[in-house]
């Protein structure tokens, strides 16, 4: 039997094993100390106001109003799937229990703290998991995460506890500085289908991370990222490295490595540099520095046809000077795997540069790094 409300009613504690029906004229309000534990649907038309506590073992319809005050809800279905749509309306805080896959058909905002306990949150709809700049995650596992976008907004450090629905996958973004708004997710690969530049050894055939910056920037932010089951970049961590990419048709390039934990199993791996590009994936590199193959012949070999570049980090950039000091060539974030952002022999005008020998200097984060000479031969 389902409760039907036509009017202002206040829940002190009370239990209901069928539905609860809250009809468009019908106020509600949880009072503090208060519990409202419904075992099957319940279904909001009106106003619902929570300064209690709410649980809730089946589907969930807000369409009209919630104010979640400081009201706590707990979603603790235990069958398979569990319907939650709220409307694109915020959660003081909320527990996810009772296992199984809690799907969310809408934005949802978690304004003080979301509990992991046992569950998937999946995110249907294109929807995401909102957290308000204060809001604290609590647990995270291979048993409780969120299958979807995440969004983060402020400053500080901020937790993303992504996952594939049964391996727990968190990242986080290490010194945030700027109030940016992130939205975050991760998806699957099939296959090592993911391009990498000549400074990588390896890319992950796991997954990749998409982490979009809504406003604000990254800017002398890190990236932690998970290390799952990337046996297929060997055994050496050490060497893993977190790669940025703009797009999937372009090939990704190190951010090179701050911190690795863990091994190739289980573990995570943390950026040197600040992403500027919109994916992230694990990679493996060699760590020994930036290496420059400083011979070049326009007309030779394919590989020797343009200056190479391993293990170049973002932002950078490359300037060439002939003998007398002149500037033939800059580039900003150069990259030898891209024909219109490497020196292939020609200057800043697309004039060919005769034989002899050039100087370069290569800066990294506005800072010199590395100088030598070049050698081009035609």
């Amino acid at each position: 039997m389902k409760l039907f409300l036509l009017s202002l009613f206040i829940i002190p504690a009370l239990t209901f094993g069928q539905g609860f029906f809250i009809s468009n004229s019908a106020t509600v309000n949880v009072t503090n100390g208060s519990i409202l534990v419904v075992k099957e649907s319940l279904v909001n038309n009106g106003t619902l106001t929570n300064n209690g506590s709410l649980v809730m073992g089946g589907v969930w319809l807000n369409t009209g109003t919630y104010n979640p005050g400081e009201g706590r809800i707990t979603f603790n279905s235990t069958s398979d799937e569990q319907i939650i749509n709220h409307n694109a309306q915020a959660f003081s805080w909320l527990t996810i229990e009772g296992g199984g896959v809690k799907k969310f058909l809408a934005d949802i905002v978690v304004e003080r703290e979301l509990i992991l306990t046992n569950g998937i949150m999946v995110a249907e709809n294109n929807s995401k998991i909102i957290f308000d700049e204060t809001a604290v995650i609590t647990g995270g596992s291979d048993q409780s995460h969120v299958q979807g976008a995440v969004q983060h907004s402020g400053t500080g450090t901020k937790l993303f506890p992504l996952g594939n629905g049964s391996v727990y996958l968190p990242i986080q973004v290490n010194g945030i500085t700027s109030n940016a708004q992130i939205v975050a997710s991760t998806t699957e690969l099939g296959s090592s289908n993911l391009l990498k530049s000549s400074s990588l050894n390896g890319i992950s055939d796991q997954r990749y991370f998409t982490v979009t910056v809504a406003s604000g920037s990254l800017q002398n932010a890190t990236v932690t990222l998970p290390v799952r089951d990337e046996n297929s970049l060997g055994n050496n961590v050490q060497s893993f490295v977190v790669a940025e990419a703009s797009a999937l048709n372009d090939p990704f390039v190190s951010l090179s490595q701050s911190n690795v934990t863990g091994s190739a199993s289980t573990g995570s791996v943390t950026s040197a540099q600040s992403p500027s590009r919109t994916l992230l994936a694990v990679a493996s590199a060699d760590n020994s520095g930036i290496v420059v193959f400083n011979a070049i012949a326009p007309t030779g070999f394919d590989l020797n046809r343009y200056m190479r570049i391993a293990n170049l980090p973002f932002p950078n950039k490359v300037s060439i000077f002939n003998r007398w000091g002149d500037r033939v060539f800059e580039m900003e974030n150069y990259d030898d795997t891209v024909s219109g952002k490497r020196f292939s022999g020609t200057d800043i005008n697309g004039n060919e540069l005769p034989t002899g020998n050039y100087f370069y200097k290569i800066e990294v984060d506005n800072k010199e790094v590395k100088t030598g000479y070049l050698s081009l031969k035609r």
